[in-house]
């Protein structure tokens, strides 16, 4: 493996550190990262902008070392960051085509907030058209394909975010999650990623919504990627607090991690089966944990179903998840004149406000529920996803589906067991558990008590070290009969 290469498996602490003590120069690191993305991502489609600027970002940086200002605890680290966050002077486009000429002015504040922890922002990700996808592929940047295996999907929505890091692109990433995307493909690209507290994390100028609405939707949350959990936890620390407009008066002061004794396993359930190559991963990282001297026990918490929480949390996914749904699309839906499409609680897109405020009392008594377990219980593991990355399907959701021990199962089973956290705003820490025998990865996702980020992020490094490494997964060229990736390339994959 050249310089170059090895430079690009760094950590992002490791970086920061050299960078500090001036054994490398923040432009170095980053021309090793440019090289990467210069070499394979014409073959994987994860980058799909690449700030010029950057460079001299980086210079600024390398200056501000040799002058021995007081450096930010990322300090000339470069990364990349999923095209739905706002980047001053720099495309952002939500995988829309519509929006595919967008450049803003202002960062969204989690973008701002990794500047000033020192990140130099060089590149934006792949992501499907306005986030709504469990893959990553769309009109305007063709489709992003798996570092472990061209023929499989990254996960969606933040799919390039995860596959950017999985192939040493970059060493942390930005991305945003409603129903487990940050989660999902982390899973399928064998990294970490976490999905914080409801709004711990700001969500200001992320698309959609549209560019710089006022608005802080339900569900939504932005957390980091990395290869390792300390780079985890010091993206969090640095995109962790108060959006720019509360700043002035509120502060985030979440509380330090619990010594973890107890925890559950709850890694299968019939209303939406793990596949059995799942389960088998998840079952040997619950029991490396066990080896550690945590007491783990398998089982659900009392008084919560998967069934009755996906039902609660489709009702309260429509209103988010379906803006482009017009308000007289709406009305005719909700009269029977025609029929919802076919995305996961689609069926609740014309419901009454009423009904939503039902769903709404029936997550407070969920909420409720969970935080009487976590009274007794310091986490509980699951699965990210009932499967590891599925081939591309490019079919209209309604034809899709998956495939869950040899047989097929709804397309949208994938965000069921996200759901069940995410809608009850929990911290999920979501890492690399190990591999199925065909090599893919399989993610264990960590949950905790709302607030309790730190307790999932420090389990997590617990399980890092009790597990061995995926290793490097191979970036290989395309397949021979496409030639996905580059910016306005359409990829049609059956």
């Amino acid at each position: 493996m050249g310089v170059d290469e090895e430079l690009c498996r760094w950590s992002a602490v490791e970086a920061a550190g050299a960078i500090a003590a001036r054994r490398i120069s923040a432009r170095e690191y980053l021309s090793a990262l440019l090289a990467a993305v210069e070499r394979h991502n014409s073959g994987l489609g994860l980058v799909v902008t690449v700030d010029e600027r950057a460079m001299a970002a980086a210079k600024a940086a390398d200056d501000a070392t040799v002058g021995g200002a007081a450096l930010p605890p990322l300090h000339g680290v470069p990364m990349t960051v999923k095209d739905c966050f706002s980047t001053a002077g720099l495309r952002t486009t939500g995988g829309a085509a519509a929006l595919s000429a967008h450049v803003p002015v202002h960062d969204a504040d989690a973008v701002a907030a990794l500047r000033r922890a020192g990140c130099v922002v060089f590149g934006k990700t792949n992501l499907p058209e306005y986030s709504a996808d469990v893959q990553t592929y769309g009109e305007l940047f063709g489709t992003a394909r798996n570092p472990w295996g061209t023929q499989f999907t990254t996960g969606g929505s933040s799919g390039g975010s995860a596959g950017a890091v999985a192939a040493g692109f970059t060493p942390i990433e930005l991305g945003s999650d409603i129903a487990g995307s940050i989660r999902i493909p982390a899973s399928h690209c064998g990294v970490l990623g976490h999905k914080p507290s409801f709004r711990t994390v700001p969500v200001y100028g992320q698309v959609p919504p549209l560019p710089f609405a006022h608005t802080a939707p339900d569900l939504t949350v932005a957390g980091p990627f990395a290869r390792t959990a300390d780079d985890l936890i010091a993206a969090f620390d640095a995109v962790a607090g108060p959006d720019a407009r509360d700043a002035s008066a509120w502060r985030l002061e979440l509380p330090p991690a619990r010594p973890v004794r107890r925890v559950a396993a709850w890694f299968d359930d019939p209303y939406c089966p793990v596949d059995g190559e799942v389960r088998r991963v998840l079952e040997h990282a619950a029991d490396r944990l066990a080896d550690t001297g945590v007491v783990v026990e398998r089982t659900a918490p009392k008084g919560i179903r998967l069934d009755a929480s996906d039902r609660v949390f489709r009702a309260l996914l429509a209103p988010v998840a379906f803006g482009h749904y017009s308000a007289r699309d709406i009305d005719a839906i909700a009269r029977g004149d025609r029929a919802p499409g076919a995305e996961l609680g689609a069926e609740h897109v014309g419901q009454t406000h009423r009904a939503w405020v039902e769903a709404d009392a029936n997550r407070a008594r969920l909420r409720l529920r969970w935080h009487r377990f976590f009274e007794e219980y310091d986490a509980i593991l699951l699965p990210a996803a009932p499967t590891a990355a599925p081939p591309h399907d490019h079919r209209p959701f309604a034809e899709r589906d998956i495939v869950v021990d040899g047989r097929s199962r709804p397309y949208w089973d994938q965000i069921t067991w996200a759901g069940l956290t995410g809608v009850c705003y929990l911290p999920t820490t979501v890492l690399p558990a190990g591999l199925t025998a065909g090599g893919l990865p399989v993610g264990l996702a960590v949950a905790g008590p709302y607030l309790g980020d730190r307790t999932t992020l420090a389990l997590a490094k617990t399980l890092e070290q009790a597990l061995p490494p995926l290793g490097r997964p191979s970036v290989l060229a395309p397949p021979s009969r496409t030639t996905p990736g580059k910016a306005g390339e359409h990829v049609r994959d059956h």
